[in-house]
């Protein structure tokens, strides 16, 4: 559509990548708003069925709550999924003590666990989504500085041994673009070259990445080329020595 509305309607309600998918209670609240199996798309079944089960898990946890107001589990059930979509805002320590809760549904415990288990990732993509959108698109300096410094952070989430794995998460991509640029900004080869590695298996089949991969491997082949030039000059002064 002329414009994108629809991405100025979903930026307003705070979706953080498009396509996505929204669903709104009865009420006209939004109750989900990123989809919780990566990008969406409207033939992607599985996906909007994911989408749908984890909304009636809350559902079903308020009905649940008000039919027994004093069960902890239940309270404990319904902060956890509020949390997980973003509905209620709760430090991590004090989801992590929810979630020790006795009673407290299979399905979403292990809805938490796998949520928790990339949930540094998402924090550190929420914060720079949220600086960059305080910064004027013209104010280009500005505003790669806090993608390197969300680069950095990445990069150190990844060498504390955070990584994922499925290119199916939403967050996959963004993951290790940035352990990408982390790694090129500290020069380190290695690490570098298995995130371009895992971005292109992953990515490297879309026409419209192409240019991006391809820009990312030129990068990594110049980095590769500094550092052994500087290693040759170097051995050239030990020589002299």
């Amino acid at each position: 559509m002329p414009g994108k509305p629809d991405q100025t309607l979903l930026r307003d309600i705070g979706s953080r990548s498009f396509p996505t998918t929204v669903i709104m209670d009865v009420d006209g609240k939004v109750v989900l708003r990123n989809d919780t199996q990566g990008a969406f798309r409207p033939t992607a079944e599985k996906r909007l069925v994911s989408s749908l089960e984890v909304v009636q898990e809350l559902l079903d946890a308020r009905l649940k709550l008000k039919q027994e107001p004093d069960d902890a589990a239940a309270k404990a059930s319904l902060q956890i999924l509020e949390a997980i979509l973003e509905i209620r805002s709760m430090a991590t320590t004090e989801i992590d003590q929810v979630a020790t809760v006795e009673g407290i549904p299979e399905s979403v415990r292990q809805r938490f666990q796998r949520w928790r288990a990339i949930q540094p990732v998402s924090e550190i993509l929420g914060d720079y989504a949220r600086k960059v959108r305080e910064i004027p698109r013209e104010n280009k300096a500005a505003r790669n500085a806090e993608f390197k410094e969300a680069s950095r952070k990445m990069l150190a989430l990844h060498r504390s041994g955070l990584s994922l794995d499925d290119p199916r998460h939403g967050i996959f991509s963004d993951y290790w673009r940035l352990v990408f640029e982390g790694a090129l900004a500290e020069r380190d080869v290695e690490i570098a070259s298995k995130a371009l590695s895992i971005y292109r298996k992953a990515f490297g089949s879309r026409p419209q990445l192409k240019s991006r991969i391809d820009l990312m491997a030129t990068r990594l082949g110049a980095l590769r080329q500094s550092l052994e030039q500087e290693d040759g000059e170097g051995e050239e002064k030990g020589a002299d020595q």
